[in-house]
């Protein structure tokens, strides 16, 4: 009998602690939210086209959202395995070619979140402003 009480104690401990990752940890969301790599997947729309995003603008935020958190493996400046699986011409640091992936890109950081594969990793809030920035029309 008490091994199953300690057993059940642990539980509540951890339940009340969030072990294994909560989704209700800080970053993660609202309780109900579909949770991928601590951070909520951004399925519906962030704003509606022509919104003004507090100012953001590819010279203002995405450009260096890119270059801190992407261009590590996505840089025309790297080859071969420089590029760490990244494929040849998915280049973020040429802004016409990020334009051309918008889509994918929203997937990866926003949605799925599985990008970047390593640190540093951009927070809930930041994926969030990509996103936004991205359903905006990419300002």
């Amino acid at each position: 009998m008490t091994s199953l009480r300690a057993l059940v104690a642990l539980v509540m401990t951890c339940s009340a602690a969030a072990c294994g990752g909560d989704a209700a940890a800080p970053d993660a969301g609202p309780p109900d939210a579909e949770i991928n790599n601590g951070c909520e997947a951004l399925r519906a729309p962030q704003a509606e086209p022509g919104d003004p995003i507090d100012g953001d603008t590819y010279a203002t935020f995405a450009g260096g959202f890119f270059a801190q958190h992407c261009t590590r493996c996505h840089s025309s400046t790297l080859t071969g395995g420089e590029r760490n699986g990244a494929p040849a011409g998915y280049d973020w640091d040429v802004e016409a070619t990020v334009r051309d992936h918008l889509a994918e890109i929203r997937n990866a950081v926003g949605v799925l979140n599985y990008m970047p594969f390593a640190p540093p990793d951009p927070t809930c809030a930041e994926r969030q402003r990509i996103v936004r920035w991205i359903d905006a029309d990419a300002p």
